[in-house]
């Protein structure tokens, strides 16, 4: 059984350094001295400033425009009327007594990397590792990752060996229950259930699963909230509740060839893989061939079409595909952060209802 590996003290150490240099820089500026230019720049005090996809998402946000509305009205009437549509929302929110923003900034990008209402929301990378370290010693978990990307974001992954629990007649699957604690622009400081799978040594950070905790501010009352819900969390031996049943049901359930795709999207957006390549992980182009053999055309499907094709692979073979190549060395070129983000979308896939969930039988 592969052993659980730890990190030592100074590469721990030396990775915290790294998080706090990285922490971005926090500006409190007013609503009414902003100006949205397009979704990938804003205009403020006569300059011109990026932002990322998530900036803008921030903005939607703050002023009330659903994302999904913003790219059906874009598409409709073009990124002027979209510009227009967004500052006169941001007007409307003034008026209501918004008056500041906090922009978040990558210093190294000189670039626009989230936006939020309230400063108070953005927690700094020093606070976020003072405060994991605590919870860490308290629970006696140990540390077996830690990752900062270019924009700062912290993701600290730790589990608790004497906390190890199985699955009732599966012999191949028994986890060490543990916290995945993240700080990023955009989410803030969050703690989620962590899961090692013992067999082959896999992660699993379980954002979607319902214990997933978000701290926003410090104050005591957040903080005595928090620390109940860290205690409910530990008692349970960091067991997220009904994940017997996800198991159960993802490997009882095929893939879809639309989640077969999405899987290796993933992989491959995040890493030098190349398609054929990644056919460890997730079967892609052999299922595929499989369809065009038997004269099925999967090269014209619609996304629905996709959605209910079923594959030879079950949802629990493709997200363990996920996570083996998320957590193990395979010589493929992967950031460490990047690591992290396909251990989140393998528990969405566990945890979002599957495509062939409904698959019913019929005498016709």
């Amino acid at each position: 059984m592969p052993k659980f590996e730890t990190l030592s003290q100074n590469v721990f150490d030396e990775r915290a350094k790294r998080a706090i240099d990285k922490t971005p820089i926090r500006k409190e500026i007013s609503i009414k001295d902003v100006e949205i230019l397009n979704d990938t720049t804003m205009k403020f005090e006569d300059h011109k400033i990026k932002m990322n996809k998530e900036a803008f998402k921030g903005i939607c946000k703050i002023v009330g425009l659903p994302v999904g509305f913003d790219k059906t009205f874009t598409s409709s009437f073009g990124d002027k009327a979209r510009q227009q549509l967004i500052n006169r929302l941001k007007v409307a929110v003034q008026a209501k007594g918004a008056t500041t923003l906090s922009l978040v900034v990558n210093p190294d990008k000189k670039e626009i990397i989230g936006v939020q209402k309230d400063p108070r929301d953005l927690i700094s990378n020093q606070t976020f590792i003072d405060t994991s370290s605590k919870i860490i010693d308290k629970y006696g978990l140990e540390v077996s990752d830690f990752s900062v990307n270019s924009d700062g974001a912290v993701v600290i992954n730790t589990a608790s060996p004497k906390n190890v629990w199985g699955i009732d007649g599966l012999n191949d699957e028994e986890f060490y229950g543990g916290i995945s604690f993240t700080n990023s622009p955009n989410e803030g400081f969050m703690v989620s259930p962590f899961l090692h799978r013992l067999v082959c040594a896999n992660g699993m950070v379980g954002k979607t699963f319902e214990e997933s905790l978000s701290l926003g501010q410090m104050d005591g009352f957040s903080m005595e909230k928090f620390g109940n819900q860290l205690n409910q969390l530990a008692d349970r031996d960091f067991r997220p509740a009904n994940f017997e049943n996800r198991i159960r049901l993802a490997m009882n359930t095929r893939a879809s060839l639309f989640e077969l795709e999405t899987a290796h999207d993933w992989m491959k957006s995040l890493s030098d893989a190349d398609n054929k390549e990644l056919e460890a992980w997730a079967p892609l182009h052999t299922t595929r061939a499989k369809f065009h053999g038997a004269n099925i055309d999967t090269i014209t499907f619609s996304t629905a079409q996709k959605k209910g094709a079923k594959t030879g692979t079950s949802v629990w073979d493709l997200i363990n595909g996920v996570t083996n190549f998320a957590t193990h060395d395979n010589g493929f070129k992967i950031d460490d952060y990047d690591r992290r983000r396909l251990q989140v979308e393998a528990s969405r896939m566990l945890t979002k209802d599957f495509d062939m969930g409904n698959f019913v039988p019929s005498p016709f």
